[in-house]
């Protein structure tokens, strides 16, 4: 064999080598993205909020493709290439079954699969609280739900003390009223009493940051918690409109200010109702009996709790009154708000609008 020959074969040989090794180095860097792309988004480290389920819908007839890309849009897969060439290497997890799953990031491709093929669903559960709704409808809520709580799990959970950023500055011994923040919520069918209560706090901190809502009380001279004490009396008393609850929050502001008891028959009939929610609401003895701090006829400031569940338009309405020299509102008999910057005047708004209403605690 000639020197030219040899010279020829070492250099195909060179040549096959480093293909050789580029495939391998190819393959190589293959399976590297392909583990890293099934596995988890998020680690088992991850926060709660981090990694909170969501629902995933896989509909009647869709595919692989579909499903794959869905997945990857929601954030809950890193690659719909990857998924589809893990169907594809492994072939009995084709059978990806129709149904309404919780997935969440930090489950890998093979954990999301295993769900689909077996057609786990994970139940869930609905529940919407109100705003103006009270801890005793919420309790009535809870006990009667599909959860099946016993009267004495929902107790426990009412009436337990929570070390939640949301009652920082809540005072000692106030109970929940007002915080049960008004919302539609899907909860796993396994979640306990206190597993939905901290969801519904999480849910209205994370309102309460959103709108800053602590540094814009406190210019107006109120607390968080004093500042959801008074949006929860002015969602009793006011209407929809948010402008006519910035006036509500306006003269009570005032009224507070000028030392003059809120006069909220609002406020007086939930301290009635605690004491008997079937009472007759024509008795107006109520007015006298109850004393203070509840009575609002009589005594000065706001209740050491909410009455209700305020929802945010009250809560801004604290924050942001309108700007007014009334002392006095009345809801007259036709449904509408009458002002009043003196006693004569709202003495006239009740003879003129609220012959039936005003009756009426």
């Amino acid at each position: 064999m000639s020197k030219k020959s040899t010279k020829i074969i070492k250099r195909i040989c060179y040549i096959l080598a480093v293909l050789v090794l580029l495939a391998i180095i190819a393959a190589a860097g293959a399976v590297i993205w392909y583990q890293g792309n099934i596995s988890a988004i998020r680690g088992l480290s991850c926060s709660e909020k981090e990694c909170e389920p969501k629902t995933f819908v896989v509909a009647q007839g869709e595919g692989a493709q579909q499903i794959a890309e869905k997945l990857e849009k929601e954030g809950l897969i890193k690659s719909a290439l990857a998924f589809r060439i893990y169907l594809t290497l492994q072939a009995e997890n084709k059978n990806l079954l129709p149904g309404s799953y919780q997935f969440s990031n930090n489950m890998s491709v093979e954990q999301i699969v295993k769900s689909l093929n077996a057609g786990i669903a994970v139940r869930t559960i609905r529940l919407t609280f109100l705003p103006g709704e009270t801890l005793r409808a919420t309790r009535e809520k809870l006990i009667n739900s599909e959860f099946k709580f016993s009267a004495e799990e929902v107790d426990a959970a009412l009436t337990k003390q929570y070390n939640h950023e949301l009652f920082k500055g809540k005072p000692a011994g106030t109970s929940l009223e007002g915080y049960i923040w008004g919302d539609t919520y899907e909860f796993y069918a396994d979640a306990t009493v206190e597993d939905i209560l901290n969801k519904l706090f999480d849910q209205m901190l994370d309102v309460v940051k959103k709108e800053n809502l602590v540094a814009k009380l406190q210019s107006r001279g109120f607390t968080l918690h004093q500042g959801i004490t008074l949006a929860s009396i002015i969602q009793r008393e006011a209407p929809a409109s948010y402008e006519e609850k910035r006036h509500i929050a306006q003269v009570f502001e005032t009224r507070i200010k000028m030392n003059i008891p809120l006069g909220s028959d609002a406020f007086i009939g939930y301290a009635a109702d605690q004491i008997n929610p079937y009472r007759d609401k024509t008795d107006m003895s109520y007015l006298t009996s109850i004393g203070c701090p509840w009575n609002s006829r009589r005594c000065l400031g706001l209740p050491p709790n909410p009455i209700s569940t305020p929802n945010l338009d009250s809560i801004k309405s604290v924050a942001d009154p309108t700007a007014t020299e009334d002392i006095y509102f009345l809801t007259g008999d036709d449904g509408k708000m009458y002002y009043a910057k003196t006693e004569a005047g709202h003495n006239a708004n009740i003879k003129n609008y609220c012959r039936k209403m005003c009756q009426i605690l």
